[in-house]
């Protein structure tokens, strides 16, 4: 069953769950966020401020979106923030435009910087930061969002069907020895070649699904040819929302020392079809390890092993209910339209 064939169905049962209504009860509440701060939000929050897109879809799924007032550039999931007011860029954020959206709660990422963080801070906002490094990491920004919002119990149930979903691929996998693992190269942009290192989620997805990420350094790297070629990646992941995935898997594909790889010679170039949703740290991750996933299967069957090429879909009730939550409070937004 393809991706969009399960949305199709999830919207179809999130529209006969009955809403969850945010908790106000737990007023005041002290969040301990992602970077060890403790913040304290005396009320629920009715004007939310989010700072990143990966931010603004935790919002909306864990049931916050008719709370947020105001987003940053490129937040475009679900469809109905792109009616919502900007506040600049990821790295460029204007404070005035938040201060004029009078939030009672904003929720950064530490992307945004120390100093534009503590500048809100030092104005009287309450802040919440995110530090989605791993794939555990996003999970925990879910939890800590739904507390901070009110949706606490929402929260909880997506994020356990997030990991639930994870865990039926990870664990078919986490006993592969390291030396039986096909060597995969994850790239974000070409010339120079950025690419997902050690402790980031697409590098997480990489070894859950039963790959060895042959990039040794952490964060994202420069990588060079050489090394890459030298590496000898079997699988090859584009994924860019700048340029377009597939226009970095030509580039690839037609580049004179890439084709000495094993992955260019057996047609093992795979281009992201959506790749807000292995590099955003959102909810729709449990989308991008699918996808990740059917690679692998690819690969694998492409090598007549196709004792795992069976690919998990999003078929347990953990999973079904958390998305189904997730996507009735999409569907309620649109129905108030």
């Amino acid at each position: 069953m393809k991706i969009i064939t399960l949305i199709t169905v999830l919207l179809i049962a999130a529209a006969m769950i009955p809403a969850v209504q945010a908790d106000s009860s737990h007023f005041p509440i002290t969040i301990t966020d992602e970077m060890g701060n403790e913040v304290t939000i005396d009320k629920k929050p009715e004007r939310i401020v989010s700072l990143s897109p990966s931010n603004t879809e935790i919002l909306f799924a864990v049931g916050a979106g008719d709370q947020v007032v105001g987003v940053t550039d490129y937040s475009d999931y679900p469809p109905q923030v792109e009616e919502l007011p900007l506040v600049g860029g990821f790295y460029s954020l204007s404070i005035e435009r938040v201060v004029s959206l009078e939030p009672d709660l904003i929720v950064a990422q530490v992307g945004n910087g120390e100093d534009t963080v503590n500048m809100l801070k030092d104005i009287g906002f309450p802040v919440i930061v995110l530090n989605p490094e791993t794939v555990h990491d996003i999970i925990t920004g879910i939890e800590i969002v739904g507390d901070a919002t009110g949706n606490s119990e929402t929260a909880r149930v997506l994020a356990t069907g997030m990991s639930e979903h994870i865990d039926s691929i990870s664990s078919k996998n986490k006993h592969i020895a390291e030396e039986d693992r096909p060597g995969v190269l994850y790239v974000v942009w070409f010339d120079p070649i950025y690419v997902a290192g050690k402790n980031t989620y697409p590098g997480d997805l990489i070894e859950m699904v039963g790959g060895k990420n042959i990039i040794t350094a952490e964060g994202w790297p420069i990588a060079s040819l050489e090394d890459i070629v030298a590496a000898n990646p079997e699988i090859i992941i584009c994924s860019s929302m700048a340029t377009g995935s597939d226009v970095i898997a030509e580039t690839i594909k037609k580049n004179p020392l890439m084709a000495q790889t094993d992955a260019v010679k057996n047609g093992n170039v795979f281009a992201v079809e959506e790749p807000s949703t292995i590099e955003r740290p959102g909810p729709r991750i449990v989308q991008g390890i699918d996808s990740l996933h059917e690679y692998m299967s690819s690969y694998k069957q492409q090598n007549n092993n196709s004792a795992d090429a069976d690919i998990p879909r999003m078929n347990g009730a953990g999973i079904l209910a958390a998305l189904s939550m997730m996507l009735l409070v999409y569907t309620a937004k649109c129905r108030k339209k």
